[in-house]
């Protein structure tokens, strides 16, 4: 989920609307998407980064914790990250001070930024904890 910032970072105040649908999936996370992620995302040129800011909808193949039947549940997520090019670099001491500013992706040398991680990241922290497939749901073997 690469986009390239190219034209964005030619001048401050520069914004795109961005609309992309793509069929990922995160197996290894125990994260089965059935339907492509939609993106639709505003970026804007703040000078010394670009802010992202949008949603994040899809839908998860999921287990239910009581009955154990698989179930379709969707996602949506609310996006808001900063990007900068400027590269962190520690000081002679092994001790710093994280300030709000160095929480932040960086925009790759050919002018990109890639939203998978994430992405993969805020889906997952969206999921519940219980899984259910219905709230009354009477589990296994349950009428």
């Amino acid at each position: 989920m690469k986009i390239d910032l190219t034209e964005l970072l030619e001048k401050v105040g520069n914004d795109a609307d961005i609309e992309e649908s793509e069929e990922i999936s995160f197996p290894e996370d125990n994260l089965n998407l059935t339907s492509p992620v939609a993106m639709k995302l505003h970026l804007v040129n703040i000078g010394s980064s670009v802010l992202v800011e949008g949603k994040v909808t899809t839908e998860a193949q999921l287990e239910c914790s009581r009955c154990l039947e698989k179930f379709k549940f969707p996602l949506s997520i609310d996006i808001e990250e900063e990007f900068t090019k400027e590269l962190f670099i520690a000081s002679g001491s092994n001790e710093i001070e994280l300030k709000e500013g160095d929480f932040t992706g960086t925009i790759e040398r050919d002018n990109t930024i890639d939203l998978a991680e994430l992405i993969r990241q805020d889906l997952l922290l969206a999921l519940p904890i219980k899984t259910l497939c219905a709230q009354d749901c009477k589990g296994i073997g349950g009428k």
